[in-house]
């Protein structure tokens, strides 16, 4: 059976599985397995995919998930208004998950704090570690009591449940070191009043007191013993998929940029599929003169021998400006610089391109000093670079994929790379205005095929 496929964008990395286990747990256990695996299936993902606890989950899944429920257990078109019944699951389910039963050896960590009052004061590291679109901001705190804001990143507005499982969360802190559970007031919230950005809990708790620490200890001491077990299970169970995970990464790495297989480390479902997106970005293309009539004259051992020597040293030179690796052409490379967050502009990468070029013309004759010590003739670099709008992505069919760009700019930076005098490099004058590049410059039009006439500069390092 063919490994399922799911619509990226429910699995966008915003709501780690960690989270979403706690309420899939509830629903199994208060309505059945059969329901709540209608109730996930309606809203797009599986119980499969979601007791995963290395995956992530998107806000608009859990959108269609409170949508889902509200279908399934109340037969409702959509989700109902923050005072509804049915949130109450949600908040009955983030107070469930501060059980020690559930907890693990996560309840040690936290038992380890003060009190409520210390967990609530580092509240935005304790919790946004697995929620990367809310962030917990501590407004105030005094003997007793914390004012929390939440804080919805990107404009993202949630649905009711989630307020009411923040509230299901800091209500039941406290009885970690066995308080009675807080009082919470909501006193802003974004569905119940337009005018609010963000939602903000004043939280009333007692303050932990050890009366008798002897007892305590004990009481830690007899959680232990019965927690150990189950944990040297888990860490072994851990140990070996880390490495399996460890060794699958460092094979992909071989053939893979840094940058995709943490893509696909984070949201599989979006980074292994056919498509592609709109982005800006410099090409590079390096090609070794005369290399065909080098292979004609030399044995297959040596051609080899030469071109791995020749990687070598350029790939060095390319790693340390930054560029990827997209493709190798026999002896050509073409590599690419893009900012997969897209926040560095198309100039400055084109400028990152042509300074790597250089480097790579500067190393050539190393390279070639490399070369000859085998009694080899030295290589003669011709280097263009184009920048500009691409298309990034997966090409191919399901059966391969191709990580790659394409578009205009990769073929002006071939077409550059074609017209460039050996040992120097050919690039757009246009992104090259009031830099110092190269000991030497020439400015050229040439002739490029599907362009016409192109202007440009050529560089000698």
């Amino acid at each position: 059976m063919p490994e399922r496929v799911y619509d990226p964008a429910l699995t966008k990395a915003h709501l780690s599985n960690r989270f979403a286990l706690t309420l899939i747990h509830y629903f199994c256990e208060r309505f059945g397995v059969d329901v709540a695996d209608r109730i996930v299936e309606t809203a797009g993902l599986s119980l499969e995919y979601l007791q995963d606890t290395e995956r992530w989950s998107s806000v608009e899944f859990d959108r269609r998930f409170c949508d889902s429920a509200a279908l399934h257990l109340c037969g409702l078109q959509t989700s109902p208004g923050y005072d509804h019944p049915l949130w109450q699951h949600w908040r009955d389910a983030s107070a469930s998950m501060m059980q020690r039963q559930d907890m693990g050896p996560m309840w040690l960590l936290l038992w380890a704090l003060q009190g409520p009052g210390e967990f609530f004061g580092d509240i935005e590291r304790m919790y946004t570690r697995g929620n990367r679109i809310t962030r917990m901001q501590l407004v105030d705190r005094r003997h007793g009591a914390a004012r929390v804001r939440a804080v919805m990143e990107h404009e993202i507005a949630d649905r009711p449940g989630a307020c009411w499982s923040r509230r299901g969360f800091f209500e039941a802190i406290p009885t970690i070191w066995s308080l009675p559970p807080a009082r919470v007031e909501h006193r802003e919230c974004i569905h119940l009043d337009p005018a609010v950005r963000h939602c903000c809990y004043d939280i009333y708790y007692e303050e932990r007191i050890i009366d008798d620490p002897v007892a305590e200890l004990q009481r830690l001491r007899s959680y232990v013993r019965a927690t150990l077990p189950d944990l040297l299970r888990r860490l072994d169970a851990s140990a070996l998929e880390r490495r399996d995970a460890e060794l699958t990464q460092r094979k992909l790495a071989h053939y893979l940029p840094a940058h995709v297989i943490e893509a696909i480390r984070i949201n599989p479902e979006e980074e292994v599929r056919v498509g592609g997106r709109l982005t800006e970005g410099a090409v590079l293309f390096a090609d070794v003169k005369d290399f065909t009539r080098r292979c004609s004259e030399l044995g297959a051992d040596e051609v080899v021998r030469q071109l791995n020597r020749y990687f070598e040293h350029m790939d060095a030179v390319i790693l340390a400006h930054g560029g990827i690796i997209d493709k190798r052409l026999g002896d050509g490379i073409m590599v690419v610089f893009i900012d997969p967050r897209g926040l560095r502009p198309v100039g400055e990468l084109a400028v990152a391109a042509v300074r790597c070029g250089l480097a790579m013309l500067a190393e050539l004759p190393a390279c070639n000093a490399a070369i000859a010590e085998d009694g080899g003739r030295p290589l003669e670099l011709r280097i263009g670079v184009a920048a500009g709008p691409l298309v990034h992505g997966n090409m191919g069919s399901p059966a391969r994929l191709e990580h790659t760009v394409v578009g205009a700019t990769v073929n002006l930076a071939a077409r550059l790379e074609a017209a460039a005098t050996p040992g120097r490099l050919l690039t757009q004058p246009a992104f090259l205005q009031n830099m110092s590049l190269g000991s030497s410059c020439s400015h050229r039009v040439i002739y490029a095929k599907g362009f016409g006439e192109v202007p440009a500069v050529e560089l000698t390092p």
